[in-house]
């Protein structure tokens, strides 16, 4: 049966937790005290067994000038000898019918490898956002004497948000809200771990950040003065996979570039009111999107719907959404 858990019941869920993933104990007893509480966690049982589950952690995004909630969904696990018998697919058609019943505009994920993202795939997903390759320590530039690296502390969180807000918003359509309450539980995250954010400032002015986790930048925003100091290579690799769920919320959200109108026929295996071919009409975030029987423009499947919102990879002749490569959403937990 598949269910979401209550919030007594929470903590069951330590055991599969634990026995599919390899996360030190510091770890684990971060997430399961503080975090877990805040999060809805769906699982399938037998006789009582909690044999597969899928945590939805919420997370708060800044899509142009407007903030919206959505869900990432973190920690898919499955018992090893319950694989590959569909109890995963069960749940993420259990989970995104109940976005799409309680209209969520999209949801995503970070899949840990190819394999899982193939999987991931055939539930609509796709990848929205690369990953930069990263220096070796050699190779990575020291700032000048008037340009400071230190570690951030807990008084510097509220600038510190400032910098990266209008960094997002220059820079993305689609971004995590990066205020004051990220930076402090990211901060509490990486006591954890023995990580740090690192700050440069220049004339007492934040010009730029990194976070750190094992010598490894996994999130680094910089201002155009002060990319000479980027960790990063031009070298990318495919990291994050994102499903629409709602495509009128998602599209008013983000709003679309000039007027106009198209037909798209979308195929959509999983969730039904997605499947079908629609009119949709808009002048910026004004979006009319009714079914039709005219004939379609363009014939897409969901992901590939997904990947032309966000940027990722355009559609050719379909109306633009996101600028190239707007979505950034380097997560944790």
């Amino acid at each position: 049966m598949i269910r979401y858990l209550e919030k007594n019941e929470k903590l069951n869920i330590r055991s599969i937790y634990e026995q599919c993933f390899q996360d030190s104990k510091e770890y684990t007893d971060y997430y399961m005290n503080n975090c877990l509480k805040n999060n809805f966690v769906a699982v399938d049982e037998e006789d009582g067994e909690i044999i597969g589950a899928v945590h939805l952690i919420p997370k708060t995004v800044t899509t142009g000038k407007l903030k919206t909630n959505v869900f990432y969904i973190y920690g898919v696990s499955t018992l090893e000898k319950y694989r590959r018998k569909g109890v995963m697919k069960s749940i993420f058609k259990y989970i995104l019918s109940d976005m799409y019943e309680d209209m969520e505009a999209f949801t995503y994920l970070i899949p840990s490898d190819e394999t899982n993202a193939m999987i991931y795939r055939k539930l609509g997903f796709e990848y929205v956002m690369d990953k930069e390759l990263q220096k070796k320590e050699e190779a990575r530039k020291k700032p000048s004497h008037s340009l400071i690296l230190r570690k951030a502390e807990p008084s510097d969180f509220p600038r510190l948000a400032i910098f990266a807000e209008s960094a997002m918003e220059e820079r993305y359509d689609v971004s995590l809200t990066k205020n004051r309450d990220y930076f402090k539980k990211m901060n509490d995250l990486l006591e954890v771990e023995d990580g740090r954010i690192e700050i440069y400032v220049e004339n007492k002015v934040v010009v730029g950040y990194r976070i750190v986790v094992d010598d490894e930048a996994i999130e680094e925003v910089l201002d155009n003065e002060t990319q000479s100091m980027t960790w990063l290579l031009n070298e990318k690799k495919p990291y994050a996979m994102a499903r629409i769920i709602n495509l009128r919320k998602t599209l008013r959200l983000i709003g679309m570039r000039g007027v106009g109108q198209f037909v798209i026929e979308i195929e959509d295996s999983v969730l039904p009111g997605n499947n079908g071919r629609f009119k949709i009409s808009y002048e910026h975030t004004n979006i009319k999107m009714e079914p039709t029987t005219e004939e379609a423009e363009f014939h897409v499947t969901i992901g590939q719907l997904t990947q032309h919102v966000f940027g990722y990879k355009l559609i050719d002749g379909l109306p633009e959404v996101c600028m190239k490569h707007g979505f950034f959403i380097n997560d944790y937990v």
